[in-house]
């Protein structure tokens, strides 16, 4: 290979956003979300399952209005199928894939002729916990049925037995009838009373006999499909034979919807490169708060590899639920109220709030045949770093070595960033990262932090925050721009963080001067579990 050729495959790649959407509390896409953050107004909600005592960030998003344009490219059953089988994780997903391609119609067409050079990753911070608790409640429902219709005396002869003392089982639990009725007490008792009699009834293991029998038929013929069709036929038969032979309830393996399967992690990313016929890479993953900039430095590390063109790169939160809410409350995490706790401020807790960022960024170079223009942001720089020194706070060298990694990848130097927007989660926490950030962002900077408008997204929430800092610095001149407020008000900010004479991004648009290449902006996110991130972008 000569030296030319070497030489322009190291060549650094200029990478620019191309698309972007978002579905959060109080916005359904890029538009109202911009609109929201110009107002700089708190979107948290009351939690109502949770007897109003909790602020959470509840989705505006209404999947219905994809239907055209997955019926348009699939046909009238991929709707009805994904809002059947699909959670939020997918749908939240989808729609803002949906909404980010379809701001400009020549993109999508420009992904499809790139692939396979493409790669797509969506990361979710605590997986599609509505869909995972609903089984878990099927399932129990499912099992307190089963396990009560087979211990019932009328069909349990050792447990008729027992009742009637002719046999006494000495190793049979309390009876349910020594507990007060309609207790709490009574109930656990009567799971533990019918699920131990449940094993002693051997109707039960007459029944499973021949329930095993008929499965473990096995499939014959040279023509295998055909063979498997009328095995499937016979076995359906012959259980609804069983049933009428024993009239059990839905057994608990009988009583879960498959949907588990279909909302695991990876889901949001594969119906993603299923939607738009894509055969590059596709994955789920977890970074948790650090998610959204841990995507960004992958997809920077494979589109500067030369393996990749265009990166889709998405986060997604289901709605929080009861839950959730409850257990970062028992963390000391989220706090409890009607007033909403803001970054830098009261420093009580953050709230927690659920929703979806999809970016689409590419290679400059890929993309100039098509003649799309991108965004007027360029992302220069990525870095992810894990100390693991503690689960919920990391050390304040954790955070400088990716902050670290992102400038090294940038090529640029701190005393150049204009704007840096903070993790800050409105605890204790928010001193830490001032104490942190020192060395890298100098004192001209105007720090923001966003988390008081629309929550904390446990995934998604620096895709929010990215988002907002990025696409909310607009430019209004020659070398002036105009960048969307945090939300705080000045009166409320802590004594000691206002002590720190910092220029903090509050409750009013900033006017900036910048040189003709544009505001240099850093943005930091530490996660659960000590993972950091920190992207450095400018905005054109």
């Amino acid at each position: 290979m000569s030296k030319s050729s070497c030489t322009a495959q190291n060549a650094r790649r200029k990478v620019f956003l191309y698309a972007a959407s978002v579905v959060a509390p109080g916005a359904s896409n890029l538009n109202e979300f911009l609109d929201m953050i110009a107002k700089g107004k708190s979107v948290l909600s009351l939690k109502e399952s949770l007897s109003n005592a909790f602020l959470v960030g509840a989705p505006k998003f209404d999947f219905s209005v994809y239907k055209n344009w997955l019926e348009e490219r699939h046909g009238p059953k991929r709707y009805s199928l994904l809002n059947e089988k699909s959670g939020d994780l997918v749908k939240y997903g989808v729609g803002s894939l949906i909404d980010a391609i379809s701001a400009k119609p020549a993109l999508e067409k420009a992904i499809k002729i790139l692939d396979p050079k493409v790669t797509i990753q969506y990361a979710t911070g605590l997986a599609d916990l509505p869909v995972n608790f609903q089984a878990a409640r099927e399932f129990d429902e499912g099992l307190f049925k089963w396990n009560s219709f087979w211990a019932d005396p009328k069909r349990n002869q050792a447990c008729s037995e027992h009742l009637n003392k002719k046999t006494i089982d000495p190793h049979a639990p309390e009876s349910p009838e020594s507990f007060a009725h309609d207790s709490y007490e009574r109930i656990s008792a009567l799971k533990i009373w019918n699920a131990y009699w449940c094993k002693k009834s051997s109707l039960l293991e007459e029944y499973l006999t021949e329930l095993k029998a008929i499965e473990k038929q096995p499939v014959v013929g040279n023509d295998i499909e055909s063979a498997k069709l009328g095995l499937i036929r016979g076995k359906t038969k012959a259980r609804k034979e069983l049933h009428e032979k024993y009239k059990y309830p839905t057994p608990p393996w009988e009583s879960i919807s498959p949907n588990l399967l279909w909302n695991i992690p990876n889901v949001a990313a594969s119906q993603v490169s299923m939607l738009l016929n894509l055969h590059g890479t596709s994955s789920g993953s977890s970074a948790a708060c650090a998610s959204f900039g841990a995507l960004i430095d992958n997809a920077m590390l494979e589109i500067q590899s030369g393996r990749t063109d265009l990166a889709i790169i998405g986060a997604v939160d289901a709605n929080p639920t009861n839950e959730l809410v409850s257990a970062f409350y028992a963390g000391r995490l989220a706090v409890l109220g009607d007033s909403h706790g803001v970054p830098f401020c009261d420093l009580r807790g953050t709230h927690i709030s659920g929703g979806a960022c999809t970016w689409i960024i590419a290679a400059e170079d890929a993309m100039k045949k098509f003649e799309i223009e991108p965004m007027p942001v360029e992302i220069l720089g990525a870095g992810v770093s894990s100390d693991a020194e503690h689960i919920i706070t990391p050390s304040k060298e954790g955070p400088k070595l990716a902050i670290r990694r992102a400038f090294a990848q940038a090529q640029i130097e701190p005393n150049q960033i204009q704007l840096w927007d903070m993790h800050a989660t409105g605890t204790p926490g928010d001193w830490n990262e001032f104490c942190l950030i020192e060395e890298f962002v100098p004192k001209k900077a105007y720090i923001s932090a966003r988390k008081g408008i629309f929550g904390h997204g446990m995934c998604v929430g620096g895709g929010w925050e990215l988002t907002a800092q990025l696409l909310g610095t607009v430019k209004t001149g020659a070398q002036t721009y105009n960048v969307m407020p945090s939300g705080i008000d000045p009166a409320k900010v802590n004594p000691k963080i206002a002590s720190l004479e910092r220029n903090l991004l509050l409750d009013k648009v900033v006017k900036l001067a910048s040189e003709s290449q544009g505001v240099y902006c850093g943005k930091l996110s530490m996660g659960l579990g000590g993972t950091s991130s920190c992207v450095i972008a400018r905005v054109k």
